[in-house]
């Protein structure tokens, strides 16, 4: 949690089940291929080149607690096949949260993250 723009706080009795750019990049991978039909490929799996080459990083997922709000962040690029440069593009979600507790916590998060990884597909298929 975000308490100050200096300051951190963690929410009591919260954990996550991994790290949250972990969590994201497989959410982010299953709404690709379910929105779009495109088969995607981690780094390992890609043996060829000539694919369409989605990278990011997730700059934000977490709470801020001056504004009461979940907040995701992911600064994408996009390197289209057959297409010369390259795409950036971020995105944000931001979801209120009523009360800054381990049970309001994670589905505002997921709402947001789900909202993002929502968007990255789309901008992905077009």
């Amino acid at each position: 949690v975000q308490t100050t723009p200096t300051s951190l706080a963690y929410v009591k009795d919260a954990q996550w089940s991994e790290q949250p750019a972990r969590l994201f990049a497989r959410l982010t991978s299953d709404t690709i291929a379910a929105r779009t039909g495109r088969v995607v490929l981690n780094q390992v799996q890609a043996v060829t080149e000539g694919n369409d080459d989605l990278s990011g990083e997730l700059r934000r997922f977490g709470l801020d607690a001056t504004t009461n709000e979940a907040v995701v962040t992911f600064d994408a690029a996009l390197s289209r096949q057959g297409r010369p440069g390259t795409e950036k593009r971020r995105f944000e979600a931001r979801v209120p949260v009523a009360v800054i507790d381990a049970a309001s916590t994670g589905p505002a998060l997921n709402q947001a993250a789900n909202q993002v990884a929502t968007e990255v597909a789309d901008w992905v298929g077009r």
